[in-house]
């Protein structure tokens, strides 16, 4: 005799060890089933195998629950398993389909189609939920605009004072230049003027002596002669050098400079945080380089595929796909609890139980309290409590690295081949006795050079 689909069912899920069964539950209560209902987690919590298919069965139907079933095996990439329930299902005649619901009784045809119903209404407010949350994401994003063009005109209002006082600083030295130049000038005005009365009174004393007679000539010669040959030995009036206003000294690689100048104000950030992946308890800085836990939720935000909804986690905004060389520090002060690393780019974003482990797409160093361990439980050894953490991901190697930048401290190193696009990855909880309130983005060191050819 066949066996019943219960009967295949429970054969399946007796295959499980406890951890694939715990899965195969939460994927019955969150995962994207397509036209059938997810069952609620009141159902599925601490039950047996047996109560599990009995609920299946009671929600799905048989053909139902078999197809879910399938699903979920696919879903855990279970799939000898899946093919297996497929080859030990008892093939129906399509005759022997008909007949058999055909001599159904009329209350158990009303209970399939009330099942069909329920379905359906269910399919309804589920489109009616997108719906709202495409009109909840049609505000955000005019309120995204609003604030977002704040903060760029105040970003550039930062520029534009920076080059009005620059501008004004470059000016004023010119100005003070043409002050100093001027003077410069007239102290060889003025030189040359006292010389050149001198010389006028000693050509009007040679000529006062040629017009005289013998007698008086002869008696003022030598005198007259002496000042006209004392004169005549000054040296010639010479311009003197670097009275005029240099120029190319004001005017020389003028943007270049001021360029220069600009690093003083001028920040670069190697992560910049998606605040769409922020759930409304966090908040982050205008400059999406710094985040906190606010305890408390913000204003109403949409339930966009990219955000978080359970838990306090946020990820970069720009993924790593390739290379070897990717970097960046967290100051994380005297925070008690945060999470640190990559995600994968599947990662579960609305899940209940989205541990910062491998297995769920995290590869992370964890903090509590004073303990700190990795994402699969073991304690890490630490020589201090580190104010900042380096993050070192070597995407074309599999390695993700943690560091002590202080003294360049090794904390712990995962090794993963990478198949997919990771990110970034924070998780920071409720502020405590934490003298600093956010997890920051450490800036890089900005550097300008200039080479030249020969």
């Amino acid at each position: 005799m066949a066996a019943s689909v219960s009967e295949l069912l429970l054969a399946i899920l007796e295959k499980l060890d406890k951890k694939e069964l715990e899965r195969f539950n939460w994927e019955l209560c969150n995962s994207n089933l397509k036209d059938f209902p997810n069952i609620s987690k009141a159902h599925l919590e601490n039950v047996t195998r047996h109560a599990t298919v009995d609920r299946m069965v009671e929600t799905y139907c048989d053909e139902g629950a078999v197809n879910v079933t399938n699903m979920i095996l696919s879903n855990m990439d279970l799939n000898k398993l899946a093919m297996s329930l497929k080859r030990d299902l008892p093939e129906e005649e399509p005759a022997q389909k008909k007949r058999r619901e055909e001599g159904e009784p009329v209350s158990v045809l009303k209970d399939n189609l009330r099942s069909d119903l329920t379905h359906l209404e269910e399919k309804l407010e589920k489109c009616e939920n997108a719906l709202e949350s495409y009109d909840s994401m049609t505000q955000h994003t005019k309120d995204q605009q609003v604030d977002t063009t704040r903060r760029i005109r105040e970003e550039f209002e930062k520029l534009h004072q920076f080059l009005r006082e620059e501008e004004e600083a470059r000016l004023a030295a010119l100005r003070e230049e043409e002050k100093e130049k001027g003077m410069l000038i007239e102290r060889g005005k003025d030189s040359i003027e006292e010389q050149i009365i001198s010389l006028t009174d000693a050509i009007e004393a040679v000529k006062e002596d040629l017009m005289k007679g013998s007698e008086r000539f002869l008696e003022s010669y030598k005198l007259t002669q002496s000042r006209a040959r004392a004169q005549c030995k000054l040296p010639d009036p010479q311009l003197v050098s670097g009275a005029l206003i240099d120029i190319a000294k004001h005017l020389g690689n003028l943007q270049f400079q001021v360029w220069e100048q600009m690093q003083a104000i001028v920040k670069h950030s190697p992560v910049i945080l998606d605040p769409n992946t922020a759930p409304s308890t966090m908040t982050l800085s205008d400059d999406l380089t710094s985040v906190r836990h606010t305890a408390i939720e913000k204003q109403q935000i949409p339930d966009n595929p990219e955000r978080f909804t359970q838990w306090a986690k946020v990820l970069g905004s720009a993924g790593f796909v390739k290379g070897s060389e990717h970097s960046w520090e967290v100051e994380v002060g005297d925070q008690p609890e945060w999470n640190l690393g990559v995600a994968a780019e599947s990662v579960n974003r609305k899940g209940e139980n989205l541990l910062a482990s491998p297995e769920y797409g995290i590869w992370a160093i964890l903090k509590r309290g004073r303990k700190y361990t990795n994402g699969i439980g073991k304690t890490l050894t630490l020589k201090r409590i580190p104010q900042r953490i380096r993050v070192q991901l070597n995407y074309d190697r599999g390695e993700v690295a943690f560091y002590d930048p202080k003294d360049n401290t090794h904390i712990y190193t995962y090794k993963h081949r990478f198949t997919e696009t990771v990110y970034p990855y924070i998780s920071v909880w409720k502020i405590k006795d934490a003298s600093n309130r956010d997890i920051q983005i450490c800036p890089s060191e900005v550097s300008v050079t200039v080479k030249s050819y020969q």
